[in-house]
């Protein structure tokens, strides 16, 4: 939810979702955009891997997919960390 909450909070601010691959997003995110606001706060329990993408509860990096300029699915791997498979979270 929180990873929803902050691609909101970006579209709010710019009237369109942040593009590009996991990295590319989470660069948007975190003051990398034309406003230079980062979306990231330090409270918001996300975390960051060495290539600085933004990862799930499990450690696994998110899955962004533009459905269009104003709705983004988010996937999480879940459990199993292994992307579309049975138990894996997805928001809009």
């Amino acid at each position: 939810d929180n990873c929803r909450v902050i691609i909101h909070n970006y579209n709010a601010a710019f009237g369109e979702n942040p593009v590009g691959d996991n990295a590319e997003i989470t660069a948007a995110l975190m003051g990398n955009n034309p406003k230079g606001i980062n979306f990231l706060r330090e409270d918001s329990g996300l975390r960051l891997n060495e290539k600085g993408e933004l990862l799930d509860g499990h450690g696994t990096p998110f899955f962004f997919h533009q459905v269009s300029a104003k709705v983004m699915e988010i996937r999480s791997a879940g459990l199993d960390r292994q992307l579309f498979t049975f138990d894996d979270v997805v928001t809009r």
